[in-house]
């Protein structure tokens, strides 16, 4: 299984954190669909295509001893982040409608919960798969 130090993981977080509160602080559309094309790129190019563990691996070059996480969950979560996002930047540019900044309010609560040591997406990851392998041996 591919592991991620969690370091880099951290930084994607509060990158998450600071560009989805900036946004919804500043009522900005375009902070919005720009933090969507940053999470969009690591989904579609990995994690070296993530600008925050790149600008952290600029001040950090030793991960040696940091733990790890495993990328199919770094990937998880950059996939609701991305549809959070998505459905956000969707609602702003058709409607403008205020429950957009619920949806990157969501993205932010969870990113800064995961920041203090709890994942919700992994958690919900851990949930499905359990669920998942229940069905297939019920049978």
């Amino acid at each position: 299984m591919k592991e991620i130090p969690v370091t880099l993981v951290k930084a994607n977080q509060l990158m998450l954190v600071i560009l989805t509160l900036l946004s919804i602080f500043l009522q900005n559309v375009w902070i919005v669909l720009g933090t969507l094309v940053l999470v969009a790129a690591s989904l579609l190019f990995g994690p070296k295509a993530n600008l925050a563990m790149r600008i952290a691996k600029i001040f950090i070059k030793d991960f040696s001893k940091d733990e790890t996480e495993a990328v199919v969950l770094l990937r998880f979560n950059q996939t609701i982040a991305a549809s959070l996002l998505a459905i956000a930047t969707t609602i702003l540019f058709v409607s403008g409608h205020w429950i957009a900044w619920v949806f990157t309010g969501m993205v932010s609560i969870a990113a800064a919960v995961a920041l203090s040591g709890f994942c919700v997406g992994c958690f919900m990851y851990y949930q499905i798969k359990r669920l998942s392998y229940k069905m297939r041996h019920n049978n």
